[in-house]
């Protein structure tokens, strides 16, 4: 039979006093975790990865789910990390026409929750280091090419941060130092000897990391227990990272970093708008800024459009050329059957360009209008509330590693000062999108001292560390004035 089997790691579970599932599918809570979702359950082919890099596919004719956990051991994992190891499959689909339309793709898995959430980092990535060296990069804007003479002229993502530990590349988002991964990842790696290393990935998702060796079924003891160890290390730095990090002071803004180019470019593209009166809301003002992002947005569609709608239709011309080319050259195609495909190659390449361009356009241009109008209406917003509210800008990155919070997700904005007469804090807004692909859920969040007085009703709070924490989950519209205004009530009583 084709594919993984349970059995192969229960002897290994038993030894190591482990609990034992043939089956306990993982959730699809980190990217790769994520795979195979809505690919259905199929009969596909297994693909395999040799020691030596050759890759094979087996068929089989069994249906399996498009994700599947296979063989799981449960418990103290060798190293000291409570968590699970199993064999991951899911089924990726390679398209009509394929040979093998789907395939299974299995990889080994160190899978632990661990009570951290984002503190650590929120999204951090480990895989080999590339060999490749950039000596450059593309900058877009610009009579020069650097900088834009208009935040509406262009996009400037927001930045990622990368380091090379220990032969891993690492990249963090949003960005951590390069001193704060190498906290995190230098120890581990002693630990990957004898292991695939061109194989392995760390996944650090808001409390879930996932360590993989991908696309290879381990059964040995000694890479099985090497790759929990890798996986006990990374969790104990993690947490140690966390345990050095300064505690929150409620006087005291955390102060904001100095502005880089993605920083630079959403400031200039919130001073677009001369508020009259402090925006509403985040939707309000993103709302706004749509108004005039969408014009430069529809020339980049047109563009895209155009390039699309050029090349369908040359393939088009290209199909029918080569029937002619089949009838005038062999007897095989009567000329009149090379004439009608060619006229419906034609036609046809036409209507798909069009179809087909049309929605690449569309595309492009909804995510040309998200990426701008987003960031500036959230800028915007945290300007305008911080007027109104007497509070300071604070960064709020740096509240996610010296906060613990009852929930997943990381701040959008924080502010500090007084949220009543002599009762200092910090107020922040959160927003969860771990639950991917749902829609992400958003927080409102006070941090005082302890009040001694209880819970008001519609929030939740919970004191801990000398901190009392009052929060509320609410909708992505309900991110405005008079929420946090409530909030701040709420929370000094």
């Amino acid at each position: 039979m084709s594919g993984p089997e349970p059995e192969a790691l229960e002897t290994w579970a038993t030894n190591h006093g482990l609990t034992w599932q043939e089956e306990d599918t993982v959730p699809p809570v980190t990217e790769r975790l994520r795979l195979g979702l809505g690919v259905g359950e199929h009969r596909p082919s297994f693909r395999s990865v040799s020691d030596s890099g050759v890759v094979s596919t087996t068929g089989s004719n069994r249906k399996r789910p498009e994700r599947q956990t296979l063989g799981v051991c449960e418990g103290m994992l060798p190293g000291g990390l409570s968590g699970r190891l199993a064999h991951h499959v899911h089924v990726s689909d390679q398209g009509r026409g394929q040979e093998d339309r789907y395939i299974a793709h299995t990889d080994t898995i160190v899978y632990a929750e661990l009570p951290l959430r984002a503190r650590p980092a929120f999204h951090l990535e480990g895989g080999p280091a590339s060999k490749v060296e950039v000596k450059g990069g593309i900058r877009i804007g610009g009579k020069d090419g650097g900088t834009l003479e208009s935040p509406l002229h262009g996009v400037v993502p927001a930045p990622q941060g990368t380091a090379e530990v220990g032969g891993m590349k690492w990249t963090s988002f949003p960005a951590e130092s390069e001193e704060r991964v190498r906290h995190i990842a230098s120890s581990a790696t002693r630990f990957l000897d004898g292991l695939p290393t061109d194989r392995i990935a760390v996944e650090y998702e808001c409390g879930v990391l996932a360590v993989w060796v991908k696309g290879r079924v381990l059964t040995e003891e000694a890479s099985l227990s090497g790759l929990c160890r890798f996986a006990s290390q990374l969790a104990r730095d993690l947490e140690l990272v966390v345990e050095s990090t300064p505690d929150l002071d409620l006087a005291q803004p955390l102060p904001m970093l100095e502005p880089d180019a993605r920083t630079l470019w959403v400031e200039d593209g919130a001073d677009l708008v001369d508020w009259d009166e402090p925006p509403v809301s985040i939707v309000a003002a993103q709302e706004r800024y749509k108004k005039d992002v969408k014009p430069h947005a529809a020339r980049t569609g047109w563009t895209v459009y155009g390039i699309v709608a050029t090349a369908l239709f040359l393939l088009g011309v290209l199909v029918a050329l080569a029937s002619l080319a089949t009838s005038f050259l062999t007897d095989q195609l009567p000329l009149g059957l090379g004439l009608m495909i060619a006229a419906v190659s034609i036609a046809g390449g036409a209507l798909a360009a069009n179809r087909v361009a049309l929605g690449a356009g569309q595309e492009v241009m909804d995510d040309r209008v998200s990426s701008s109008a987003t960031p500036w209406g959230i800028e915007a917003f945290a300007r305008g509330y911080a007027e109104h509210a007497g509070l300071a800008r604070e960064d709020h990155d740096e509240l996610r590693r010296r906060l613990e919070v009852p929930f997943n997700g990381r701040p959008q904005i924080a502010w500090q000062g007084e949220l009543a007469a002599g009762l200092p804090g910090h107020l922040s807004i959160w927003i969860d999108a771990t639950n991917s692909p749902d829609p992400p859920c958003f927080y409102l969040l006070a941090v005082t001292a302890p009040t001694g007085g209880e819970t008001p009703a519609g929030y939740q709070s919970e004191e801990r560390n000398g901190q009392r924490l009052t929060w509320q989950e609410v909708t992505s519209v309900q991110r405005a004035t008079h929420r946090l205004d409530q909030l701040r009530e709420a929370a000094t009583k």
